[in-house]
């Protein structure tokens, strides 16, 4: 084997290899490539046209298989007999024969185009091996270290590839730095693309899932089954304002563990945990239930609820808090009550008491809020007002 043919062979095992790629498909790219090349050169598309690979010896041929005649009208497709006969004695009219191409006179032009035709070959094997590598790691959390950092996104490599991860993506807030020891960043497998030339593996750390991974993750209890098999806590529902605030829904098929104590972990460690991954996020950890005037009532803890009318025609629930509760009920903004929108997937009117009272809405005290517990609540809470802001002047 000659040097130069050794060194085709290494460097086409070296791309395999690094891309992770059968060699098979960089064999038919060079074919492809070179038959281009030709079509460049001799402006012809023709069928006849093969590319042969020696992949023991590393030799690369083209041929043009022409048919034997008498007479030729078409170059292109037949030689003459006589032409062939002194070199070729067993060769009658009919046969088929080889002619090799003389690949070393191909234009600057022709050469060029082969290796972008081969160049863009490998690109899609590339792209298939990494969708073929991630598509079952979608809907997963995977760990990569930042190396590229832009207004717009940012670049997060993962082995031989890179995730895409947009800014409406990022958390607001969050700041990614590069070339540090600890730039590695955890993400949420959104997306896998597999003939998107950019962005391919699409990143989030602001979708709903990315929080309940990192719970599955963090609690151990979501991973434990119960006797008849079924996971010992379940997410039922995740809404998020990223980077300020969260509401997850959980059920237990555990009637022996605290599901949501569980979730917060002791003294909060595991809550905050994940709360310091998410850039500060706050955490609600509500039960689910089935019952949506109770689902409604968890998901505003921990505003207390005095009154809740539902109408299921329009998916709607007008809620009455205590006056004093009504801005926790709503939220800065509104975030609050947004989430609880979003969690239950219902429209929420809230009402304080003062309002509901104005405005001589007729309403039953069927929330968590009980009549007779209504003033000692009230008291127990500015009472704890008036602690709170004790302490603060001190």
């Amino acid at each position: 084997m000659s040097d130069k043919n050794k060194i085709i062979l290494e460097e086409i095992e070296n791309i395999a290899k690094e891309k992770q790629i059968e060699p098979q498909v960089i064999y038919q790219a060079l074919k492809e490539g070179l038959l281009k090349a030709y079509e460049k050169q001799t402006q012809k598309v023709l069928e006849n046209i093969k590319v042969e690979i020696d992949q023991d010896q590393g030799k690369i041929k083209m041929f043009k298989t022409l048919t034997v005649v008498a007479k030729v009208t078409d170059e292109d497709l037949e030689i003459a007999l006589s032409q062939i006969k002194t070199k070729n004695p067993d060769l009658t009219i009919g046969d088929l024969y080889d002619e090799e191409i003389p690949t070393d006179k191909f234009s600057r032009l022709a050469i060029f185009q082969a290796i972008q035709i081969f160049k863009q070959s490998i690109r899609e094997a590339e792209k298939n091996s990494i969708y073929d590598e991630f598509i079952d790691k979608q809907g997963t959390i995977l760990i990569g270290k930042v190396e590229t950092v832009e207004d717009k996104y940012c670049l997060i490599k993962i082995g031989r590839a890179y995730a895409y991860l947009p800014k409406k993506n990022q958390i607001p807030g969050e700041i990614f730095t590069i070339n540090e020891p600890n730039n590695h960043i955890k993400f949420y497998l959104e997306d896998i693309i597999k003939n998107k030339n950019y962005g391919q593996i699409l990143a989030s750390r602001t979708h709903p899932d990315f929080l309940s991974c990192l719970l599955e993750l963090e609690v151990p209890e979501f991973n434990q089954l119960n006797p008849e098999g079924k996971n010992v806590i379940e997410i039922k529902e995740v809404a998020r304002i990223p980077g300020v605030r969260a509401k997850v829904a959980i059920i237990s098929n555990d009637d022996t563990i605290d599901a949501v104590g569980a979730c917060i972990g002791p003294k909060g460690s595991r809550i905050q945990t994940i709360s310091k991954e998410l850039n500060g996020e706050k955490i609600d950890i509500i039960l689910y239930d089935q019952d949506i005037k109770s689902f409604i009532i968890n998901a505003l803890a921990p505003a207390k609820v005095i009154s809740i009318t539902i109408n299921e025609q329009e998916q709607q629930a007008d809620v009455i808090v205590p006056t004093e509760q009504f801005s926790l009920a709503i939220g800065k903004n509104g975030m609050a009550a947004k989430l609880v929108a979003r969690l239950t997937h219902w429209k929420i009117n809230i009402i304080s008491l003062e309002q509901a009272q104005q405005d001589n809405i007729k309403f039953d005290w069927n929330g968590n809020l009980q009549l007779d517990d209504y003033d000692q609540f009230i008291t127990d809470l500015r009472n704890k007002n008036v602690f709170r802001q004790r302490q603060f002047r001190k």
